[in-house]
């Protein structure tokens, strides 16, 4: 059984679920000055998602650490932003990942088997002078390291024996941190909306305020001056919020939005930039598909963006407008929408003719 302090390190574990319902608090308990630690460390927990992208592991007062998960899946799911559920989730997956790199294979293993119904076991063996301690099913590999893009991570190249796929412990715990990830979307995906005592409130609206203020930049608004970012198409917009957000995006939705980007003027290094929160971030191999996109590399041809008919079949066209009606490729969109906007901004402005 774990102790508390297990708990606190991994709330979403079902020991930890049931110390917290075990305590049979309610709102007004947690509106209490005790209960304020609580409350300061759930919204913490929520703001560091928002401008960390991971949230840091307080173990030095487990109970409160334990607790503090709770409040704020709670916090989350009132303010109700996908986007936000998405970046929370990934964080605190993040955090999970991180804890679990320091432990033995053995506590790995319990929480995969107990929690997730992995069969995860012990069976070391050395490959190219590699010790990897771990073997996972077949299946259960093939479900976590589905959005994985990183090389290592496909089949070919992996040791697979009688069903198996060979693993290093932190290996385990990356692919333990995607199924952490989709239990806690899952729990903060559903909008809630119901009153809050005061002091909860208090934090509500903290938590609120910080979102609004970051949201521009995570969700990509702040890119060079040269890029028209209001004239970005609504399936643009869905895959860059998807990137910066951490949702494990598709190879289409990858290569569509990088050359949407190169052809709209994004510079290398911006758009390296921005896979920085990306599952297995590596900046060569990044920088490398980025620039042989742009025909800066290999057979140096400049790739364009796949049309709306086929990011329609891929199930990349979202949230369609008046303008998407009207056009039949993702650049056609962009520049139609940017002389629109540019014409606005003339007419806007105050006539210099003089009588």
């Amino acid at each position: 059984m774990l102790s508390e302090r297990e708990a606190a390190k991994y709330p979403f574990m079902s020991r930890g679920v049931e110390l917290v319902e075990g305590l049979n608090l309610k709102l007004e308990d947690l509106a209490d000055p005790n209960y304020r630690k609580v409350l300061d460390r759930a919204a913490e927990r929520v703001t560091e998602a928002i401008v960390q992208g991971v949230v840091s592991a307080r173990l030095a007062d487990p109970l409160t650490e334990l607790l503090s998960y709770p409040v704020a899946v709670m916090f989350v799911t009132l303010i109700g932003e996908h986007f936000l559920s998405r970046r929370f989730a990934l964080a605190e997956a993040v955090r999970a990942y991180e804890l679990l790199q320091g432990e033995y294979e053995d506590k790995i293993i319990q929480i995969a088997s107990d929690e997730f119904r992995w069969d995860l076991k012990r069976e070391p063996e050395s490959i190219d002078g590699v010790i990897y301690s771990l073997r996972l099913a077949y299946p259960d590999y093939l479900r976590a390291s589905t959005g994985f893009h990183e090389p290592k991570w496909k089949l070919v190249n992996r040791k697979l024996r009688d069903g198996q796929v060979s693993l290093t412990g932190v290996e385990a715990a990356r692919l333990i941190q995607v199924e952490v990830e989709n239990w806690i979307k899952e729990r903060v995906s559903t909008p809630s909306n119901f009153a809050l005592p005061g002091p909860l409130q208090k934090h509500l609206d903290h938590i609120r305020k910080v979102f609004e203020e970051n949201r521009s930049k995570l969700g990509g608004s702040s890119l060079p001056d040269e890029v028209v970012n209001e004239a970005f198409p609504p399936c643009m917009r869905y895959c860059l919020e998807g990137l910066l957000s951490g949702r494990r995006a598709s190879h289409m939705e990858r290569f569509g939005l990088t050359s949407f980007l190169v052809n709209v003027g994004m510079p290398i290094d911006d758009m390296v930039q921005l896979y920085v929160s990306v599952t297995d971030f590596d900046e060569a191999l990044t920088r490398y598909q980025i620039e042989h996109i742009a025909g800066l590399k290999g057979a140096r041809t400049r790739y364009t963006p796949p049309t709306c008919n086929t990011l329609r079949t891929h199930g990349i066209c979202r949230n369609q407008d008046a303008v998407c009606k009207t056009v039949t490729h993702p650049l056609s969109y962009y520049r139609k929408k940017a002389r629109r906007l540019q014409s606005k901004q003339e007419e806007a402005e105050p006539s210099n003719t003089t009588e």
